[in-house]
């Protein structure tokens, strides 16, 4: 059985403020994340959202809400509001 151990407890990468992503009708990203994050904590805030990881257009069948994960996968993310719209803030961490 193989498995990778990390750090339970990540520290806060200090060194870049969090990004907030306006979310509304049209699909958005977030920019790039710093160099040495490498996990993510992902917040919806206001209103629900649509989030896919895959590359595909977020609809009603996709998952929502708060999400931590590895910053190379949260680079794939793409957002849509769910109802109305809604703001998104992700705080970046390091190992």
């Amino acid at each position: 059985m193989n498995s990778h151990v990390t750090n339970l407890y990540p520290s806060p990468n200090g060194t870049v403020a969090g990004q907030n992503l306006a979310v509304s009708t049209s699909v958005v990203q977030f920019a790039a994340f710093h160099t040495d994050t490498k996990y993510v904590m992902i917040d919806v805030q206001d209103n629900s959202v649509y989030v896919t990881f895959d590359n595909s257009t977020p609809s009603a069948t996709n998952e929502k809400g708060l999400i931590i994960l590895k910053a190379e996968t949260a680079k794939a993310a793409k957002f849509i509001r769910a109802s109305a719209d809604a703001v998104v803030q992700v705080s970046q961490f390091l190992d």
